[in-house]
Formats: structure tokens, sequence, C-alpha cells
């Protein structure tokens, strides 16, 4: 038990660190110089914001109280391998969207993403645009700030004595809500920033407790193979997936990839909000490399510890879904020492707090900007801000009822953001292809949780597919990230008929999107409206989104590497770890050039 380890210190580390996390969010905007009364500052910064500062806040909202169980869970499961669990899931997804679509996002000089559909679809856009809105924060926020302050509850109700949650309610969401109130996305901002150093702060203390017990990495190593076996430990101190894994084999890894990187960038929604508060169009491009790199870390260094859990208690090996939630627990209890609960709470709260902290404000922000606007009207000037705050209390007050109804709601946040996904591929297609209309769109919206569950159905009325759902429920896990890459390519289909069956949108709106957004990809008959009219010079479109993807394809590469490299590090597998850093630094060199002079093409006689 962690309250087992504290000492006097503990309590005043989570103090201080709430302390400057409040002062830091009420001055922050001060700090930078914003005018919070005005909605461009409250909301973007003055859009002058670096692109590493946006990239830690990335990273530090996509961490939330399930993240450590979640990850320690899986690394216990896989061993080493355990790093492609996020490698699939974020590690092109990110890249693409930052290469592909940042620069082309802060071009648009919109507030945010919803509206995207303002400019896209002619009739028909306002729907899009207010369904996109409350769907984004009832369904993609309100639960998951839910989930986030249960979770602090969790981990601070055991240190400070707090059984009830009303009254962690009263200490904490105060405390966010007013530095959010206050100073805007600056403050949130700046708060990130702290958080995500004090994750990472927290993050290497269990790396080096854990290499302390065991003599280092060789020791480690060494601890592992005489725990769990000759098999099972060379199965853990590889860096490759294994096949026969239950829960991260090759099958289910390009799954992950392809569930998440397809659509990736073509639409945002915080992540938005970060692109457009950038001071330019390359400082945007930079965010989501930013993100990926600092996001890897501290995901990486949440897992290697779990290979000393794995060197006591082999039998995690083989642990059951439910059984392996328990494994963070477990190490922190075992390997945090004294003196370093305080830290490790304090970075647990910071992983929910910026989570909290960005929803809160980038959900009030599209309520304005998406829902108010299009459906009541423009705000009268200097009311803009104090509408939106208001609106950040009507999340908030939602987020308390997902609290006290947990059980239920966030299992059907769960399917439902699972069956969105379904649609993912029209986004591409949104931004790539001219006859794309508000249609297509509506057929993708109302299919792809229909195809979704149907598919839910038949699937495993296949013998193969039922058998491989009958061999236990990481294998089940795995089919049904299967039913959703299935559900994805009927659903895809079904709104590109649709599309292509009716008529598109009205040229002059195509146009005027054309001129605005600067799309890639299949847009010649706008285009040649465009020269005819001599609102574009006559020459050849360049081709930019296969090259986009090798620049993508590169980053990847870099970033792999670099984190098998620390992964191979960790277990005194130094020839490896050579090996591996080789390919990083090679790959990293390659990609600084490419991607530079990607965007440089993206961004010429282009930027706002």
């Amino acid at each position: 038990m962690l309250t087992e380890k504290l000492l006097a210190i503990d309590p005043i580390i989570i103090g201080i660190y709430l302390a400057v996390s409040l002062l830091l969010g009420i001055f922050g905007s001060r700090l930078l110089g914003m005018n919070n009364s005005k909605e461009e500052d409250y909301y973007l910064a003055g859009r002058k914001m670096p692109g590493w500062l946006n990239g830690m806040s990335v990273a530090a909202t996509a961490l939330n109280s399930d993240v450590a169980p979640l990850y320690c869970g899986i690394a216990v499961v896989t061993g080493l391998s355990g790093c492609w669990f996020f490698l699939s899931r974020f590690g092109m997804a990110l890249l693409l969207a930052a290469i592909l679509f940042a620069v082309r996002w802060r071009q648009m000089g919109i507030r945010t993403g919803p509206e995207f559909f303002h400019l896209r679809f002619g009739a028909g856009n306002r729907f899009a645009r207010v369904y996109s809105s409350l769907t984004s924060v009832l369904i993609g926020m309100v639960p998951w700030i839910g989930a986030g302050l249960i979770g602090i509850h969790l981990v601070a109700a055991p240190i400070f004595g707090i059984d009830s949650k009303a009254v962690t309610l009263l200490i904490v969401l105060p405390l966010l809500t007013v530095y959010v109130w206050t100073s805007g996305l600056a403050g949130v901002l700046l708060t990130d920033a702290l958080q995500g150093f004090v994750i990472l702060a927290a993050n290497l203390v269990m790396v080096g407790a854990v290499l302390w017990v065991f003599g280092g990495p060789s020791g480690l190593a060494e601890a592992v193979m005489s725990a769990a076996g000759p098999e099972n430990g060379a199965a853990i101190l590889s860096i490759l997936p294994q096949a026969d894994n239950p829960v991260l084999s090759p099958l289910s890894i390009f799954a992950w990839m392809v569930i998440v990187s397809v659509g990736a960038g073509s639409a945002v929604g915080a992540d938005g909000q970060r692109l457009f508060s950038c001071r330019s169009s390359h400082e945007a491009a930079k965010v989501g490399i930013w993100g990926e790199v600092i996001l890897f870390a501290m995901l990486l260094m949440l897992m290697l510890p779990a290979m000393g859990l794995l060197a006591r208690h082999p039998e995690f090996y083989t642990a059951t879904p439910t059984e392996r939630e328990f494994a963070y627990g477990r190490m922190l209890s075992e390997f945090l020492p004294k003196g370093g609960v305080g830290l490790t709470v304090a970075a647990l709260l910071a992983a929910v707090m910026s989570t909290i902290s960005t929803h809160l404000n980038y959900g009030s922000q599209t309520l304005l900007n998406d829902v108010w606007r299009p459906l009541v009207g423009e705000p009268k000037p200097g009311r803009e801000v104090w509408i939106g705050r208001l609106l950040m209390l009507g999340i908030a007050v939602l987020s308390v009822g997902v609290v006290f109804a947990a059980d239920s709601l966030l299992g059907i946040a769960v399917v439902v953001l699972g069956i969105f996904g379904t649609s993912a591929a029209f986004g591409w297609a949104q931004w790539w292809y001219w006859r794309i209309n508000f249609k297509g769109w509506c057929a993708s919206v109302v299919a792809g949780p229909l195809v979704y569950l149907v598919c839910g159905r038949l699937l495993p009325l296949i013998p193969w597919w039922a058998a491989e759902i009958a061999r236990g429920p990481a294998e089940a896990q795995n089919m049904q990230l299967l039913q959703a890459v299935v559900a994805l390519a009927v659903n895809t289909a079904i709104w590109l008929t649709v599309t292509l069956l009716t008529r598109p949108e009205d040229m002059e709106v195509l146009k005027e999107f054309y001129l605005r957004a600067r799309p890639m990809g299949c847009w010649g008959p706008v285009r040649r409206a465009l020269i005819a009219e001599g609102r574009l010079p006559a020459e050849a479109a360049p081709s930019l989104i296969l090259p986009g993807i090798g620049v993508a394809a590169v980053g990847f590469a870099m970033v792999a590497a670099g984190v098998l490299t620390a992964s191979t590090l960790y277990v005194g597998q130094y020839r490896e770890a050579g090996l591996c850093g080789a390919v990083c630094l090679g790959t990293g060199a390659v990609f600084k050039l490419i991607f530079n002079r990607y965007i440089s093409r993206l961004t010429v006689n282009q930027e706002p």
C-alpha cells in the first residue's frame, strides 16, 4: 500500500504542486501577455504559441487516470514488446496529422475543428457543424472529465483520508475551474507544461528504483530469465511482438495502426486548438512531432519498470485482463522508495488535471463557436468570453453527474466512441476529393454505428472468428479490433456510393473552400474553374499526399528506433541498443531534412 510508505514530506509535495498549478494557471495569461477579455487571446492564446509548448500540452492531455493501469497491465503480459501498443496506436497517426494536415488547418484561420464544415459544405453545413460539436463534447469530453475526477478521488483519497467523492469534488473541481476560467488557454498550456515535467520526473524515479533493486540492466534481465524460465523469459525480453501473444500480436498491431491512422488529422478537437494557437504554420506542424516524442517518453518510462514486477511475479505474464489491472498498484507498492509517494501522486494528479482542464477550455470554446453562433447568433462584442465561461460551468456540471453514474455511462461512452471510428476514412476523403458532399457525410455518420453493430452480430457466425473469440478474453478483444477494421471498410463503401450517386456541393462553395484551405488530392474540376477565372495560377498542382506519407514513415522509423533503443538499454541488450540507436540517428537526420523541405512546400506564399 502507498500509505505505508508515506513520509511527512509527501503531503507537502502534493500541496506545493497543487498550489503552483493554481498560481501558474491564474497568472499564466499575464505571463504570456494575453488580454483575456478578447476571445482570440482567451481561447487561442493570441495565436502566438510555440510548437514545443503546444506539443507538451498534447502529450500531457493524452494521459488520464486510466493510462497508468492500462499501459502497465499491457507491459506485464507482453514484456519489452509492449511498446508496440502505443507505437501502433499513435506512431503513424500523430505524424500523419502533423505532416499532412497541421499546416492546412493553421492556414485556414478558423477557431475550431467543426467550423471546417461551414467552409466545406453548402446546404447542411450548419447541421454538420452543430452535430460535430455536440457529439465531441457530450460523448468525447464529458465522460472523460468525469473519469478524470474519479481518478483524482481514487489517487488522493488514501493520502488525505477522504472517503466521499463529493468532498474530493468540492476541493479539486473549483481549483481546476478557477484557473481555466481565469487564464484561458494560456494558463492551460503553462500548467500542462508543469504537469508534463512532473509526470516525466515521477516516471524516471520508478525507472531508476527498479534498476537499483536488481543491480542494473543486466541484473534485471537475469532476474527475469530466472523467474520466468527460458521460453517465457526470452519472450518477455524480446522487442519484437510475439505471434502467439494473445494480447499484442503482429495482427493486432496491424489492426490498431489501421483503425487509428486512417483519417488521422482530418478532424480536430482540442488538438486543433493547439494548432490554431501556434504563431505560424511551420510551428503548427511541429506540434504533433513534439507531442509524439514527449508522449512516448512518458509511456515508455511508465511501462519499463514493469519488467521488475515480472522478475518477482512471473505469473503476471499470463494474467487475465482483470488481473493485469492491478499490476501498476503492485509495482508501486513493491518498488517505489519512501519519499517518492508525494511525487508519484502529484504525477497521477497532473495526468488527470491536464486532461480535465483541456476539455473544459476547448469544450466551452466549441460550444460557443459551433453551437451558440450558428443557432443563437453572434454574441455582442465583449460578451464572447463570458458566454464561453458559463458554457464551461455547464460542462463541469454534466461531468459531476458522470461521477455519480460512472458505472453505466462510462461503459456506454466507450462503445459509442468505438463505433464512431467507422467513419474515419470519410475525414480524409472530405479533404482530398472534391466530390464528397453533405449527403455522403450523413451516410457516414448514420451507417457507421449500424455497420459496426451488424458486424458484431454477423462476424461471429464465421467458424474461425467464433473459435478465436472462444480462446479467451484477450483474443476476444483482438477480434473486436478486426471487427472495427471490417466495419470501417464496409462503411467506406457505403458513404462513397452515396456520394457518387448524389450531386456534389455547389461549385462556388468548393472554389471558396479550395482557396481558403488549399487541399491536396483530387480537386481537378475546382482548380480548372479557378484558373479559368484567373484566381489561381495556370500550373499543375504539386503531388503532396504520397510524399507526405513517406515523410511520416521516416519519422515513424526514427521514433520507433528511439523507443526500442531505450527499451533494450533498460535490460542490458547493448548490441541491439547500438543497432537501434544507429537507425534512430540516421533516420532522424533524414527526417529533419525532408520534414523541413516538405513543410516549406506547403507554406510557400501561403503563410497567414
